[in-house]
């Protein structure tokens, strides 16, 4: 446990920031919850903003051993009973589709049905089973005929271009690129055109997507828009924040496409790379850069909207702040 004391360093953060990526990959954390960690930690000032990041991503302890059933005792010249082990697995129950197979109370069915018998009995499952399968099929096959008039014409248009392009890179023909100058005024007329504004408390703007957490109007609630390059479709996640609110149509698309550009450039085979703009501390909107790769190593560049750089997780010596105007 840490106090509010210990002042948080680089290689805290980037150690903590690496376990967050971690997290990310084996499934453990959403992207989204993935993103705004990575920004607590990029902007953590002690090591106990660091600890309460992270705190629920530590190894859990060793799950407890499988339990076993215990057996009954068997009396002398009984059967011994099965031991089924209890591994928390479904078991398949015991189902008895033929004759008994003797002992106190079982029919001897052998002796009193007739082979024909036998054999009516086993057509009738067999056609029960047939019934079973065709129906089904037939139905699904019935209902994609009556339904294929309705399909869209697509004319030979086959599926979007899913290439993640470089930061300022024009995507293809089907492509999307949401880190250029024009993916980016995109999204702002999508904004405007939806909530009649471009205030947000957080943007996270990948290549291909970019999520908006957007003030409803009241109090510090926000609602999450999705924009997919087409499209901005609102989603069910809400909340509050205490961060200010940004108007990310004052931010230059080209600053902040160099800011990305940096950090890709200068990260060794680089797998991710995204900016974040808000204003979570109440000194005013910045944007944080950030590049990573397969190998959990990352960097980042936390930037004003005018292309300042106000920290640099690479620099030995980090840029003197301007004192305030």
């Amino acid at each position: 446990m840490t106090t509010s004391d210990d002042r948080a360093d680089n290689s805290a953060r980037n150690a903590a920031i690496k376990l967050v990526d971690s997290a990310l990959k084996s499934g453990r954390i959403v992207q989204a919850d993935h993103d705004m960690r990575v920004d607590q930690l990029r902007r953590a000032q002690t090591m106990q903003d660091i600890d309460i990041a992270v705190r629920d991503l530590q190894t859990p302890p060793p799950a407890a051993p499988p339990t076993i059933a215990p057996v009954p005792a068997t009396p002398p010249g009984a059967q011994s009973p099965t031991v089924i082990q209890n591994t928390g697995a479904q078991q398949w129950p015991l189902v008895n589709y033929g004759p008994g197979a003797g002992g106190v109370g079982a029919t001897n069915l052998t002796a009193t049905t007739s082979k024909a018998g036998g054999r009516a009995i086993g057509g009738i499952i067999a056609a029960i089973i047939l019934v079973a399968v065709i129906v089904p099929i037939a139905g699904a096959v019935i209902a994609f005929v009556s339904a294929r008039n309705s399909f869209p014409d697509f004319n030979g248009v086959g599926p979007s271009d899913d290439t993640t392009y470089l930061p300022g890179q024009p995507p293809g023909k089907n492509g999307v690129n949401v880190l250029t100058v024009d993916g980016y005024n995109d999204m702002l007329d999508a904004l405007r055109s939806k909530t009649n504004g471009t205030f947000v408390f957080d943007a996270v703007i990948y290549p291909r997507y970019g999520v908006l957490e957007v003030p409803t109007g009241t109090n510090n609630r926000y609602q999450n828009f999705y924009w997919n390059g087409e499209s901005l479709q609102l989603e069910d996640m809400k909340g509050t924040t205490d961060d200010g609110q940004v108007d990310i149509g004052l931010v230059d698309p080209q600053t902040m496409v160099d800011c990305v550009t940096t950090v890709h450039d200068r990260m060794d085979t680089p797998t991710s790379w995204y900016v974040v703009i808000s204003d979570s501390f109440g000194t005013g909107p910045q944007m944080s850069c950030y590049a990573s790769n397969d190998f959990s190593e990352s960097t980042y560049i936390i930037e004003n909207l005018d292309g300042t750089i106000t920290y640099d997780s690479d620099a030995e010596v980090q840029p003197t702040p301007a004192p305030p105007s």
